[in-house]
C-alpha cells in the first residue's frame, strides 16, 4: 500500500476519533453529566492530542525520508565504486589508488600481478620509495596536481613503468580525494630505443671501417706512392676492396628497411619451394666449389606450394647457403632438405653444414644485426654482420622463425617453416 494513501487512512482514522469523542462529550452535556466547561476542557485535550500525533507522525516520515535518501546515496556510492573497480580491472595497466593516510585502498588486477596479490591496505611507500613519488603522492592527495612528469619504476626482473600519478576528485561530499598512481610499461620502447642506438652506433662503425681505409689509400696515392705503379696498382685494389664492402653494407642496409617497412603485410602468393631451391643452389655453387664444396639436395617428391614472398624466400635461401658455403670446412657437404611438418600444414626447410659449430651462448644472439661470432674472420669473408638479421625479419614477415641447432664440432643447422597455400576450391559451374 503507498505510502499517500496509508497517510490519509491514519488522518480518516484519527477524524473519525474525534468526531466519536465529540459526539459521546455533546451527549452526555445534553443529558447534564458533563459541564459546558469541561466539555470544552476534554475538547482542548483531545485535538491537542490529536496534534501531538500528527507531529509524531511527521517526524517519523521524515526520518524515514531522511534513511531512504542516505539508503539510496549509500547505494549509489557502492554502485560508483563497483563500477569503478570494474573499470579499472579491466584495463591492462596496473593502477593504484592511495587514501590520505598514504594505504592504498584499491589495486587492479593488474597491480596485483606487479606488486604482490596483498598490497591493498599496506602503505603505499613500502612499494614507491622514489623521492620524486613520495612528493607527487603527498601533492596529489592534497588536491595540488601530482605529478607533470613521468617517474621511472623498473622490476627486479628488469621491467620498466613509467608512473604518472595524479588526484582523483571525491565523487560525494562523504568521501575523501585520493591519489592515483597509473603504470604504463615501457619495457619494448626502452630495448627498442637501445637497439636504434646500437644500429646507429655499429652502422657508423661499420661504415667507418672501410672509410678510413679508402682515405690512408688515398692519402698514400697523393703522396709516397706518386711514382710507384706497383704501390698505385696495390693501393687502388684496396681501395676497390673496401668500396665493394661498403656498397655491400649500404645495399644490406637497404634491403632490412624495405624489409621492415613490409613487415606487417603479410604474403599473399603461391610459390614453388622446391624451384627456389634448386635456382639458390645453382646461384650459390660457384662460391661453394671455390672451397671444394658440395650441396646435397634431400627434398619430399612433390612438396606442396607454399604461401610466401618469392624474392624474399630466395633472400633467405641464398644467404643461409652463402653463409655454409663460407663458414663451414673446406671440402665439406652442405645439406638441404624439405619435408611436411607434423601437422601437415607447413614445409620445413632445413640447411646443415659439416662446420666447426657455434658455442651455445653466441645462438641467441647470431640474428642481431652486426652481431659476429668472429668479426675478423667474418670480415675476411666480406660479411657485412646483417645476413641472418635480413632473414630473421623475412621469417617475421612469413609469421616464422629461424631455428638455430647447433654444437661444437658438429655442425650447425638453420631450419625455418612457410605455411602451405591453401588449394582454390573449383567455382560451381
Amino acid at each position: 500500500m503507498s505510502g499517500p494513501f496509508r497517510r490519509y487512512r491514519s488522518l480518516l482514522n484519527e477524524r473519525t476519533a474525534v468526531l466519536a469523542v465529540g459526539l459521546l462529550l455533546l451527549f452526555l452535556q445534553l443529558l447534564g453529566q458533563v459541564t459546558f466547561l469541561g466539555l470544552v476542557l476534554v475538547l482542548g485535550l483531545v485535538f491537542t492530542l490529536l496534534i501531538q500525533l500528527e507531529i509524531k507522525r511527521r517526524m517519523e516520515n521524515l526520518s524515514n525520508r531522511r534513511s531512504e535518501v542516505q539508503q539510496h546515496k549509500s547505494e549509489r556510492t557502492r554502485g560508483l565504486q563497483l563500477l569503478r573497480a570494474h573499470a579499472l580491472n579491466s584495463l591492462p595497466s596496473p593502477i593504484l589508488l592511495i587514501g590520505q593516510d598514504h594505504k592504498i585502498v584499491f589495486a587492479n588486477e593488474a597491480a596485483r600481478g606487479l606488486l604482490g596479490t596483498g598490497i591493498v591496505g599496506e602503505d603505499v611507500f613500502l612499494y614507491l620509495r622514489q623521492p620524486h613519488a613520495v612528493q607527487a603522492i603527498d601533492q596529489a592527495l592534497a588536491g595540488q596536481g601530482g605529478s607533470t612528469d613521468s617517474i621511472r619504476y623498473t622490476t627486479s626482473k628488469d621491467r620498466s613503468f613509467d608512473m604518472t600519478i595524479a588526484p582523483i576528485s571525491a565523487d560525494l561530499p562523504e568521501e575523501e580525494t585520493q591519489a592515483m598512481v597509473f603504470f604504463y610499461e615501457v619495457t619494448s620502447l626502452l630495448r627498442t630505443e637501445r637497439m636504434r642506438v646500437d644500429f646507429v652506433a655499429n652502422a657508423s662503425h661499420e661504415l667507418r671501417t672501410p672509410l678510413s681505409s679508402l682515405m690512408g689509400s688515398i692519402e698514400t696515392l697523393l703522396g709516397p706512392a706518386q711514382d710507384d705503379p706497383e704501390a698505385q696498382q696495390r693501393f687502388l685494389q684496396i681501395m676497390q676492396k673496401e668500396a665493394e664492402r661498403m656498397a655491400r653494407l649500404i645495399d644490406d642496409l637497404l634491403s632490412l628497411s624495405r624489409i621492415e617497412m613490409s613487415r606487417h603485410v603479410p604474403p599473399s602468393t603461391t610459390v614453388d619451394v622446391s624451384l627456389i631451391v634448386g635456382n639458390a643452389i645453382s646461384t650459390v655453387l660457384p662460391i661453394a666449389r671455390r672451397r671444394d664444396m658440395q650441396f646435397s639436395a634431400e627434398l619430399l617428391s612433390a612438396l606442396p606450394k607454399v604461401r610466401a614472398d618469392e624474392d624474399q624466400i630466395t633472400q633467405v635461401m641464398l644467404n643461409l647457403l652463402v653463409n655454409a658455403s663460407k663458414y663451414a670446412d673446406q671440402g665439406t657437404i652442405v645439406h638441404i632438405s624439405g619435408a611436411l611438418s607434423n601437422t601437415g600444414k607447413h614445409v620445413i626447410l632445413s640447411i646443415r653444414d659439416e662446420g666447426p659449430g657455434i658455442a651455445a651462448e653466441h645462438l641467441a644472439r647470431l640474428t642481431e644485426r652486426f652481431y659476429r661470432v668472429d668479426t675478423a674472420r667474418s670480415r675476411k669473408m666480406g660479411g657485412t654482420g646483417l645476413g641472418l638479421a635480413i632473414v630473421k625479419h623475412i621469417l617475421l614477415r612469413h609469421e616464422s622463425q629461424l631455428d638455430i641447432r647447433s654444437q661444437l664440432g658438429k655442425g650447425t643447422t638453420f631450419s625455418f617453416r612457410l605455411p602451405i597455400a591453401a588449394e582454390k576450391t573449383p567455382s560451381a559451374a
